[in-house]
Formats: structure tokens, C-alpha cells, sequence
């Protein structure tokens, strides 16, 4: 989208070139299916200034680009669809910018990850593939440490297994022991955490610096007391995050709570939160825990 300029430029100066591409799409025999993918990072980008503070430019400018997007929807109904993808979420970043309504334009699609029939088959055909002897008892045991079987996990599980014989003795069946070594020597080594580092970044880049501080602090909490957050930790970060904050305004803490749940971090428990993947809380704590002190344990302290 080269016509596209950021945001404290003039939206309006892409907006016929882009118009006309769709046209010209529009006329094909077939309907169209247009992906843009990375748009929640775009509107990001569009709506921040260097800061990461949200901006009356910035908010015009996304205004007019997701109106042109819905009337370009709208113009050419039944010619061209348009699919939008991203490694974040787009809703969470307009309510940031009071502009929610524009994610109604979409209609959503949930991309759940896999249930363990689905794991476990695609975990077989893989063994089968690479000649490798994998039982039952160990395609479960994976499965039961990742928790959430997001496909990449899961295949990043079997490659990190699957080169790990490779590499050591050579054998081609896999045990318990294997699974539970490979787990912790590969997954969470400092190899399978520069490879999960991605996580992080993009928290930054839709928190800001402040948001991203808390987000952080909120999920190590929750990894080191078991993958769960719980109310009366919110409540003491919430009060935390006042006296944090570099900005004008206290960090909005909902807002981060909103982020981590949207992106698939947290997931609701009871009256708090908890990780939704085993292997994300484990790597998260495996990478934080160390200099990392719990309000629960801070509570104590000042209590005795």
C-alpha cells in the first residue's frame, strides 16, 4: 500500500489511486478476494505519534481510511471481499482511540486452535513423515504441556523432538523422558525464547511504553502463581500503575486487561484471569520469574 502515507500526512492523496485499483478488480469475471493483512499494525502506526500517544491527526486520518474502506466494501458488494488478518487485534486498538465502531464493518472470524483429535492426527502424520516412532502416551504428553495446540506450537513441538534425537543418539522412539527434556531444554532455552520473542514486541507496540510495562508486570504475575491472576492482584497493580505512569492520564489497566484477553494471553477465571497456553506461561515465566517479585509476596512482607 505504497499510497498510503503515515500518520501527520494526507490520507486523501492514496485515496483515488486505491480507488481505482478496486474498480478495476471490480471488473473481473470472478469476485475478488482481497487480504490485507496487518492492518490493526497499520492503524497503530497511523493513529500514534513517536510517543506512542494516540493524536487528533492520527484519529483523522483512521477515520477516513476505515470510512473509505467501508464505502469501497459497500461500492462493490459481491465483487470484492475483503478479508483483514493480523497478529493483533484490531478492535482493542480502535477502542483505544474511541473509534470502535469501525470494527463493526467486519465481520469477525474466530481462528480457534486445534483440539487434541486434530493434534494428536496431524502429530502421527508428522512421525510417520520423518520415521519416527512417536506413541500415543507421548503425542498426549505434548499436547497436555502445550494446552492451547496452536498449529505452529504443535509442529515446532515435533521439529524441536524430531531434531533432537537426530542430533544425540540417533534413536527414532520417543518416550516420556524425551518429551519432558525437550520441552524444557529446547522449548524454553534461550533458542525457543529468542524464536517466541515476537510476543513481546508486539505488546510494545500496541501498548506503548507504560501499557507495555503493565502488560508485562500482569503477565509474570500470573505465570509465577500458577498461570493465574487473580482480583486482589489486579487491584494492587491498578493502584501501582497510577504512580508508574509517565503520561498525564494512569495507565487504563482494563485496557491492557483487554489487549491480553483479545490476543489470546489471558483468558477469564473466576473473578481474575489465567494464561490460556501452557507453553507461553511456562516460557513467560522461565524468562521473568527471576527478577521478578509477586504483589501477593510484596503483601506478605509489609504485613509481617
Amino acid at each position: 500500500m505504497a499510497g498510503l502515507k503515515k500518520a501527520g500526512s494526507n490520507w486523501v492523496d492514496g485515496d483515488r489511486f486505491f480507488d481505482e485499483i478496486c474498480s478495476a478488480l471490480a471488473t473481473n469475471d470472478r469476485p475478488i478476494v482481497l487480504a490485507l493483512d496487518e492492518l490493526p499494525i497499520l492503524v497503530n502506526r497511523m493513529l500514534k505519534d513517536h510517543d506512542h500517544r494516540i493524536t487528533a491527526e492520527g484519529k483523522r486520518d483512521v477515520d477516513e481510511f476505515l470510512s473509505w474502506l467501508r464505502r469501497t466494501g459497500q461500492d462493490h458488494r459481491d465483487r470484492i471481499c475483503l478479508i483483514v488478518s493480523g497478529s493483533v487485534g484490531l478492535e482493542p486498538i480502535l477502542r483505544q482511540a474511541g473509534l470502535s465502531a469501525h470494527a463493526n464493518i467486519f465481520s469477525p472470524f474466530d481462528l480457534k486452535p486445534w483440539d487434541e483429535e486434530t493434534a494428536l492426527g496431524c502429530l502421527a502424520a508428522l512421525a510417520k513423515t520423518y520415521e519416527l516412532d512417536l506413541p500415543l502416551a507421548s503425542r498426549k504428553e505434548m499436547c497436555r504441556r502445550l494446552r492451547c495446540l496452536v498449529p505452529h506450537h504443535v509442529q515446532r513441538f515435533f521439529d524441536s523432538l524430531d531434531e533432537d534425537l537426530r542430533r544425540t543418539d540417533g534413536r527414532r522412539a520417543v518416550s516420556l523422558d524425551d518429551v519432558a527434556r525437550v520441552y524444557t531444554d529446547e522449548m524454553l532455552s534461550i533458542r525457543g525464547q529468542v524464536d517466541l520473542d515476537h510476543y513481546e514486541s508486539r505488546l510494545k507496540l500496541v501498548l506503548g511504553p507504560d501499557g507495555y510495562r503493565a502488560a508485562l508486570s500482569l503477565l509474570t504475575e500470573a505465570a509465577v502463581n500458577d498461570g493465574v491472576l487473580r482480583p486482589g492482584a489486579i487491584d494492587r497493580y491498578r493502584e501501582d500503575f497510577r504512580v508508574w505512569a509517565a503520561a498525564d492520564e494512569p495507565v487504563p489497566i482494563d485496557d491492557v486487561l483487554r489487549v491480553l484477553e483479545h490476543d489470546g494471553y489471558l483468558e477469564p477465571h473466576g473473578d481474575g484471569y489465567r494464561f490460556v497456553s501452557g507453553l507461553l506461561e511456562d516460557w513467560w515465566r522461565a524468562r521473568h520469574e527471576r527478577h521478578f517479585r509477586p504483589v501477593a509476596r510484596r503483601s506478605d512482607s509489609q504485613g509481617a
